[in-house]
């Protein structure tokens, strides 16, 4: 291959990789309320994950999630779990403790609120065909933590490619040249 035809391929590949970790998302939490009071009655989560009690009473008595928060305070809420089965969910946006009561029964509990867990930043890095096949570096993966190749022809369907846990930084991901044109982006599970 020539030089010049090679630099050509080299750009082409550089604009199909794609670097992406997972952004941070959120959780569900779930406390479950009863006459024994909340459990569980402490609940650590991330800013952005949110708690979703439910009334599981066998009894079918009402109960209720109450911040003990003023009610201006913008971090507040109250609701009432009258039936078995019902629920109610907050989203959690500030970081602190922040403590609730049952106002019918026994129940007292605190969820503490941890800042968001930023995402890595994973970079894609050297493409480069060798002997037939497509190789990348991926820079940025946490050691340890399970990564997935996904491949795309039209970056919106991505198909996962292969599945791997890091054990160095960097490490080359290898897929056969003759796929065609492919994007390429990897993230990090959870």
């Amino acid at each position: 291959m020539k030089t010049s035809s090679w630099r050509g391929i080299s750009a082409l590949l550089a604009g199909l990789l794609i670097a992406v970790g997972l952004s941070t998302h959120a959780d569900n939490f779930y406390v479950s309320v009863s006459g024994a009071g909340f459990s569980p009655s402490s609940q650590p989560i991330h800013v952005g994950d949110t708690v979703v009690w439910e009334n599981v009473d066998g009894s079918d008595f009402p109960h209720t999630t109450t911040s003990t928060l003023g009610v201006l305070d913008p971090n507040y809420w109250n609701s009432y779990l009258v039936n078995l089965g019902d629920t109610f969910s907050h989203t959690f946006n500030n970081p602190g403790t922040f403590y609730y009561i049952d106002q019918v029964d026994i129940g007292t509990g605190n969820i503490t609120v941890s800042p968001a867990v930023a995402a890595p930043v994973i970079n894609l890095v050297s493409p480069h065909l060798a002997g037939g096949q497509f190789l990348f570096d991926a820079t940025g993966l946490t050691i340890g933590k399970t990564n997935v190749l996904l491949s795309s022809t039209n970056l919106t369907t991505w198909l996962p490619s292969s599945t791997n846990t890091t054990t160095s930084d960097p490490i080359t991901f290898t897929n056969a040249g003759n796929l065609g044109r492919r994007f390429y982006r990897v993230v990090e599970l959870p």
